[in-house]
């Protein structure tokens, strides 16, 4: 597997995405996404490591619930921080 360390990036931003964890996150996936998911974009990333990622989506209808999702990097088409605007 690739390592997945920023060429360049500074030491306080550590590996990518590993340093987004708590964070919002955009993400896209190679295949169909969840309804729970799709409705709520932004995501926070909770873990990553070498076989994928863990999100925590908020519900839909009960912001203050959040459900866990794992992807696994072969279904990940990409990640990033998620913009300003893009914040719940």
């Amino acid at each position: 597997m690739m390592d997945r360390e920023r060429t360049g990036a500074s030491d306080s931003q550590g590996k990518i995405p590993e340093a987004w964890i708590g964070q919002e996150v955009m993400l896209e996936t190679t295949e169909s996404l969840s309804s729970d998911l799709r409705a709520a974009a932004p995501v926070y990333l909770e873990d990553v490591n070498d076989r994928g990622v863990v999100m925590l989506v908020t519900r839909h209808h009960d912001q203050s619930q959040f459900s866990r999702y794992f992807y696994p990097w072969s279904v990940i088409g990409w990640i990033r921080l998620a913009e300003e605007d893009e914040r719940s």
